[in-house]
C-alpha cells in the first residue's frame, strides 16, 4: 500500500467528511482539525513501533471512555492491548478502571514532564 492509499484511509477512518460548513474560515478550522488528527495519528503508530494499524489505534481510541462517578472519582471503562501500549509508551496509568482526579492530573503532568 503506498501512503496515498495509507492517508485516504486514515481520512475515512477520522471522519473528516462531509462537512457541514461554508464560511472560509470554519472550512480552514476544520481542515487543521483533520491535518492535526493526522499528524497525531502518524506519531502515534510511530511511537507504537508500527505495531498496531491505523485502524486499529483509532477503534481502541474511540472505545475508551470515562464517567465521572462522584465528586472525585471516575470510572476508565475501556483499556484493551492497544490502550495498554499508549499507556507504557507516553508513561501514563489511565488503563485502571477507578482513579481520582488527583491521579488523572498527576499522570498527565509526569506525561508532559516526560516529553521533554
Amino acid at each position: 500500500m503506498d501512503d496515498r492509499e495509507h492517508v485516504k484511509i486514515s481520512k475515512s477512518l477520522l471522519k473528516t467528511r462531509p462537512i457541514y460548513v461554508h464560511q472560509r474560515e470554519h472550512i480552514d478550522g476544520h481542515f487543521l482539525t483533520c491535518y492535526i488528527a493526522l499528524a497525531l495519528i502518524r506519531l502515534l503508530e510511530l511511537r507504537l513501533g508500527g505495531e498496531y494499524t491505523t485502524e486499529r489505534i483509532v477503534e481502541a481510541l474511540r472505545a475508551v471512555t470515562c464517567c465521572h462517578l462522584s465528586e472525585n472519582t471516575y470510572l476508565f471503562n475501556y483499556a484493551d492491548e492497544v490502550t495498554d501500549a499508549i499507556n507504557k509508551a507516553f508513561g501514563t496509568d489511565i488503563g485502571r478502571k477507578y482513579m481520582r482526579l488527583q491521579d488523572i492530573r498527576s499522570s498527565l503532568a509526569s506525561t508532559k514532564k516526560n516529553r521533554g
